[in-house]
Order: C-alpha cells, then structure tokens, then sequence
C-alpha cells in the first residue's frame, strides 16, 4: 500500500468509539412517568425471578434490535413489558446515554404513559410500583466506589506480556449510586440513569 492510499483511505475519518473487549449490543430504557393526583410519579419495574438479575428494580428497556433506533427500542419494550400499547407512550426527550460494564450503551428516554392501569407481562416483571419524582429531587442517591478488575482466562498467554503474571493491569473504577426506599434498593446503572435525570429535571 502506497502513502497515497493509505490517505485515501482515511482521509475524512473520524474518531471510532470502540470497547477493548467482546462488546454486547445496545440497550435502551424508558424512564415512564405517570400522573398521580396532578404530580408526575416514575413508574418502576421488578424483574421476574426467572430472568437475569432477577428480583432488581430497574426501567423498561432491553436489547436494541437491528434496523431499530434507541427510541424505537424504548418504546417496544415499554409497550411489551407493562401490556400498553405504543401509541400510549409519549415520548418527552433523550435524556441520558451510559456505556454498560459489558461494553454496550444503554440509551434513556423519558415518556408518559397515558390510561396505563398497572398491567405488565408476568414472564418478565413480578410487580410495578411508583414514587413521585419529587423524592428523586430531594433525596440524592448514597455513592460508592468500587473497581473492576483484570482477571484472566486460563489459557491467557501470560509469557507474552513482560512481567508475566505479575504484570500489573490497572483497575477501573466505578461509581454505583444506590437509592433505598420504601418499594426496595434501586442502584446500579437504572440508579445512575435515575440520579442524571433528577439532575437534569432539577437544573442541578
């Protein structure tokens, strides 16, 4: 390849986002917000014990299919999970993108979901429950620290890397934000989504 191509062949591109593992597909969740005697109360969700991460408390959202937007995926499973039809979903505004620990985005959307009666889907959820928004503007979330680290698979080739196995791979920190209430702990990344929307709701 000559220096000509090789200009040629990047010349107009732009910096790649890419994850230094096996990254996951996309997600994308739907902060749903209802009416309750005139004030907006978030609408949450309890995963099903047979699904993963059984019994958290988390938004309606999953995997962004192929040929969907983030929005669309939004409102897809927010019409699936809670048995509302789309066009019962407003949708206000993106609010917030977070990179997952597993390499995948996971976009949010806040919405309103109008003449929803508390249905939802038995084979994913165990139960629904509110709290008005309000508390989120006055009670911020504990945060805590923690890292991740590198921990290797068994045919790692450790004798490539200088220093073998005590070369020392730098952990990344991380920041979980947790919210005990009366319904149960919201924390992890449905945490961190619901901390940045206060936030954003309250011009914090």
């Amino acid at each position: 390849m000559t220096e000509t191509e090789l200009k040629r062949i990047l010349k107009g591109h732009e910096a790649e986002h890419v994850f230094p593992g096996e990254k996951l597909p996309d997600a994308a969740v739907l902060i749903p917000l209802v009416e309750r005697d005139g004030m907006p109360e978030i609408l949450f969700e309890v995963r099903g014990k047979d699904i993963a991460q059984g019994g958290e408390i988390c938004f309606p959202g999953g995997r962004i299919e192929d040929g969907e937007t983030p929005a669309e995926t939004a409102v897809r499973e927010t019409s699936e999970e809670l048995l509302i039809p789309a066009p019962c979903i407003e949708m206000i505004a993106p609010a917030h993108s977070l990179l997952g620990h597993w390499g995948g985005r996971v976009t949010s959307f806040a919405g309103i979901l109008h003449g929803y009666e508390g249905t939802f889907s038995e084979r994913e959820v165990s139960r629904v429950f509110t709290i008005p928004l309000q508390y989120f503007l006055d009670n911020p979330p504990q945060i805590y620290r923690a890292k991740m680290v590198f921990r290797a698979d068994e045919d790692f080739p450790w004798h490539l890397i200088p220093g073998g196995r005590e070369y020392h791979f730098a952990s990344i920190p991380r920041r979980l934000c947790f919210y005990e209430t009366k319904q149960g702990v919201i924390w992890g990344l449905t945490a961190s989504l619901l901390m940045r929307f206060a936030d954003l709701v309250s011009g914090r």
